[in-house]
């Protein structure tokens, strides 16, 4: 008499699981092509939007741009050498003091380029020294500000 073994079907995965492998393989492929191609991209035209929030609301912001040679004064472009930025004469000392005059209506925001943290940390204390509300954002050294004409939210 022969005995019947009872197996249950079994199931094969191989087809599904190379589907599977595949199909992950072109979506990591799909994410560096993407990556890769957003990486290439540059941004030359960068502007700093100025948030809205209980701190600044209804105040206009002023741009500066601390750089190795010294802060420029947008939208102006006015240069104040690194040497100049302690003097009382200087460009800057007269912005922070029409700002500081004008109370709660102007505020700063200054772009900090790579090279530019020795410039930025004297500005910083001459604007809180003044009594002048700032805000700041680190800016990539090829980047170009873009600074939005008076009157408008944003550069052209």
């Amino acid at each position: 008499m022969r005995r019947r073994q009872s197996h249950p079907p079994q199931l094969d995965l191989f087809p599904f699981l190379s589907i599977l492998a595949c199909t992950i393989g072109t979506l990591i492929l799909l994410v560096v092509v993407i990556s890769a191609s957003s990486l290439g991209r540059e941004r030359t035209n960068v502007q700093i939007l100025a948030r809205e929030n209980a701190q600044n609301e209804g105040r206009t912001p002023r741009y500066l741009e601390c750089r190795r040679e010294g802060v420029i004064i947008h939208p102006e472009k006015v240069l104040v050498r690194e040497a100049d930025l302690g003097k009382p004469t200087s460009t800057l000392a007269i912005l922070l003091a029409n700002l500081r005059r004008q109370g709660d209506r102007e505020y700063i925001i200054i772009a900090v380029r790579p090279d530019g943290f020795d410039c930025f940390e004297e500005v910083r204390y001459q604007a809180e020294r003044a009594g002048v509300a700032l805000g700041y954002e680190p800016f990539n050294a090829e980047w170009e500000l873009c600074v939005p004409a008076p009157g408008r939210s944003n550069c052209p």
